[in-house]
């Protein structure tokens, strides 16, 4: 087995040095405010993440109840029978989402910096 030289350490040491700096680049928050958009019946509800609230939506099957608590949104309770959107838990990343989908509610977190919300998906990787 070949031994490994200096050139071959200081490639290594820089690759992982590049990785670094991009996990932080993209996961470095924007600034921007983040807020819960919910999607229900043809109409859109816009709930801001920093102010804690509730908003209780009717569907087809019942009724679904959309919280957000300490800076993220869930769906704390539903009529559906299996309860998935429930169990979906909190979100609180842009582009994250969370979808009642017996009762037609979809919950999404958006962000007002555009380059936050159109970031790399780093947690696929």
């Amino acid at each position: 087995m070949p031994r490994l030289r200096i050139l071959d350490y200081l490639i290594i040491i820089l690759s992982l040095l590049v990785v670094t700096a991009s996990v932080f680049w993209s996961s470095s928050s924007g600034g921007g405010e983040s807020r819960a958009e919910v999607e229900a019946s043809g109409q859109i509800y816009i709930m801001p993440l920093s102010r804690d609230g509730s908003l209780v939506l009717k569907g087809p099957v019942g009724e679904t109840r959309v919280e957000v608590s300490g800076g993220e949104v869930f769906i704390s309770d539903s009529d559906c029978r299996d309860k998935i959107c429930v169990a979906m838990g909190h979100i609180s990343s842009p582009s994250s989402w969370v979808a009642c989908l017996p009762n037609r509610v979809f919950v999404r977190v958006i962000n007002d910096n555009p380059t936050e919300e159109a970031g790399v998906d780093t947690t696929a990787f």
